[in-house]
C-alpha cells in the first residue's frame, strides 16, 4: 500500500529522474559523439516574460562544448536567479552518435519519459491551479514544472535534412456564440483584483449583451498569440511521411552513421521574412479579454 503523502511522492519522483538523467549523462560521457550543435538562447529577465520579442541573439557550440551545454540542459529543473520563472530555459540543438548507441540509448530515453510523465501525473492530480503550485513549490522549491514536464527526443534512421527555425504563429480556434456566453458567465465567478464584484458583474453584463447582438451565424474565432521558440524540421530519407516538426526546447540524440545537411538556428527575426496571408481574422477585438475576433471571409 502505497503509504507516500503527495509532496513525498513528488520527491520521490524527481529523485528517479534526476538519478536516470545522471546515468544518462555517464553514458553519452562514454560513446563516440560523431557531431554536436547547440544555440544558447538569453535568458529571460524576471518580469519581463510578457513583453513582446523584438529580437534574439542566439549563441553556438559544438563539439564538447556541446554536449557539456545538453548534458546541463537535460538536468536543469530549477529557476535561475534574476530570470523569469514563467519562461522556461530553452537549448536547442541536436547530438548524433553511431546507429549502433541506439539499443543503449533507447530504454534510458523510456525510463527518463517515463518518470517525466509520472511526476506531471502527481501534480495534475493535485487539483486546481493554486494547488499544484503549492504541492510543486512546497516539495520543490523553485522547481519549473514544465522544464520537468519536457521529453527527450531519440531519433534513429536516415535523415536527408534537419533544419532549425522560428515559430511565432498565432493560435487560432473556432468558437460559437453560444460556448462563448457560456465562458462569460463562468467568468463571473473569477473577480479581478483590482476589480469590484459589482464593476466586474457590470462589465460581464455588457460583454453579454455585445455577444448577443451578434447575429445567430456569426463566426467567431480566438486568436491568441503565441510567444516566440524554435522550432526544427526534419526531412526522412527512409520513412513516410518524409517531413517531420518537432519543438526544439532541448537538444534532440540522433543515432545515424550519415550526417544529415544542417541548417543551423539563427538571429530572431530572420532577415528575409515571407509576408503572412490575408487570415480574414481582423479588426478590433469583440472581447479583448478573450481575443475574441469575428470571421471575416
Amino acid at each position: 500500500m502505497d503509504t507516500f503523502t503527495p509532496t513525498a511522492a513528488l520527491r520521490q519522483q524527481m529523485d528517479a529522474l534526476e538519478d536516470a538523467l545522471a546515468r544518462l549523462a555517464r553514458q553519452l560521457g562514454q560513446l563516440e559523439l560523431l557531431e554536436a550543435h547547440v544555440y544558447p538562447l538569453p535568458a529571460v529577465p524576471q518580469g519581463e516574460e510578457h513583453d513582446p520579442i523584438e529580437a534574439i541573439e542566439v549563441g553556438y557550440l559544438s563539439d564538447e562544448a556541446a554536449l557539456a551545454a545538453a548534458l546541463t540542459a537535460f538536468q536543469d529543473h530549477s529557476a535561475r536567479p534574476g530570470c523569469s520563472t514563467k519562461a522556461t530555459h530553452r537549448l536547442p540543438g541536436w547530438l548524433r552518435f553511431p546507429a549502433a548507441s541506439a539499443p543503449l540509448l533507447h530504454p534510458l530515453l523510456d525510463e527518463i519519459n517515463g518518470h517525466k510523465l509520472a511526476f506531471k501525473a502527481l501534480v495534475q492530480a493535485a487539483g486546481g491551479r493554486d494547488e499544484k503550485f503549492e504541492l510543486v513549490h512546497s516539495a520543490l522549491p523553485g522547481v519549473i514544472t514544465l522544464q520537468v514536464y519536457r521529453k527527450l527526443t531519440l531519433l534513429t534512421g536516415e535523415l536527408h535534412s534537419l533544419g532549425f527555425t522560428w515559430a511565432d504563429k498565432q493560435s487560432i480556434s473556432r468558437i460559437s456564440r453560444e460556448q462563448v456566453l457560456e465562458m462569460l458567465e463562468r467568468s463571473r465567478r473569477y473577480v479581478p483584483a483590482l476589480s469590484s464584484n459589482e464593476e466586474w458583474s457590470k462589465m460581464v453584463d455588457q460583454e453579454v449583451y455585445d455577444i448577443r447582438r451578434l447575429p445567430a451565424d456569426a463566426q467567431l474565432r480566438i486568436r491568441r498569440p503565441v510567444k516566440t521558440h524554435p522550432m526544427i524540421n526534419l526531412l526522412w530519407q527512409d520513412r513516410e511521411p518524409r517531413k517531420q516538426q518537432l519543438k526544439a526546447s532541448l537538444p534532440l540524440l540522433l543515432c545515424s552513421d550519415n550526417p544529415p545537411s544542417v541548417t543551423h538556428l539563427g538571429h530572431y527575426p530572420p532577415k528575409l521574412r515571407q509576408a503572412r496571408r490575408d487570415r480574414k481574422i481582423g479588426g478590433e477585438a469583440i472581447i479583448e479579454r478573450l481575443h475574441l475576433y469575428r470571421y471575416q471571409g
